[in-house]
């Protein structure tokens, strides 16, 4: 630390510290422009948060954000922004129509930082696996909407997953 008039500069390292869950949160949220999620339902001890992206598609299949995490005490209906939510899952999702009233809008991400790589871990009939690696270790699965093998590419983003809308992220 120096001490020259009042420019004063600090330095903390912290070591033995995994940052990996807290930097795919902030992530994500950062990516979606920090949804607010509404509690769809509690299942086998899970809590689900929903919330629909706004879109123009005119079909009875429609784009949602999921995060899913150990049950808690909110009613149905709560609603809690995604920063707020210690999930375990992440989806972006493309579902028939549910019945979630929250409403999201955001502009998809082609900035350097939302350009984490990731690799290809094993190719199966109905999804692909990818990992991450350094401080965003994850497990991304990329849902086949055929049963095509070779439906995406051995490497590719973190962002390109999430726009695929087929995207479960698991920490």
């Amino acid at each position: 630390m120096s001490n020259k008039g009042n420019n004063i500069q600090y330095s903390f390292i912290q070591s033995h510290v995994d940052f990996s869950s807290e930097n795919i949160y902030n992530l994500v949220d950062s990516y979606f422009d920090h949804p607010i999620m509404e509690k769809f339902k509690n299942e086998q001890g899970l809590s689900i948060y929903m919330c629909k992206i706004k879109t123009l598609l005119a079909s009875s299949e429609q784009r949602y954000l999921i995060a899913i995490c150990q049950q808690d005490s909110r009613e149905i209906g709560y609603k809690l922004s995604l920063s707020n939510i210690q999930w375990k899952n992440f989806q972006s999702r493309t579902l028939n129509e549910q019945n979630v009233k929250t409403k999201h809008s955001y502009l998809s991400k082609n900035t350097e930082s939302f350009q984490i790589p990731v690799t290809l871990k094993k190719r199966y009939e109905d999804h692909t696996d990818y990992t991450t690696e350094g401080i965003f270790k994850c497990s991304i699965t990329l849902l086949h909407k055929n049963k095509n093998l070779y439906s995406y590419p051995e490497n590719g983003t973190i962002a390109a997953c999430l726009e695929t809308f087929q995207t479960i992220i698991t920490i």
